[in-house]
């Protein structure tokens, strides 16, 4: 895989789960909180 594919399917990923960029936020770490949330 390329650093290219793997840069789209991430924000693929980030889309799904409605995180958008943002200076002040950590997309990855939103994403673990978001994953963790969905388990409750």
């Amino acid at each position: 895989m390329t650093e290219r594919a793997i840069a789209k399917h991430t924000s693929n990923i980030f889309a799904k789960l409605g995180l958008e960029v943002s200076d002040d936020d950590n997309r990855r770490v939103l994403a673990v909180l978001a994953y963790l949330d969905h388990g409750r």
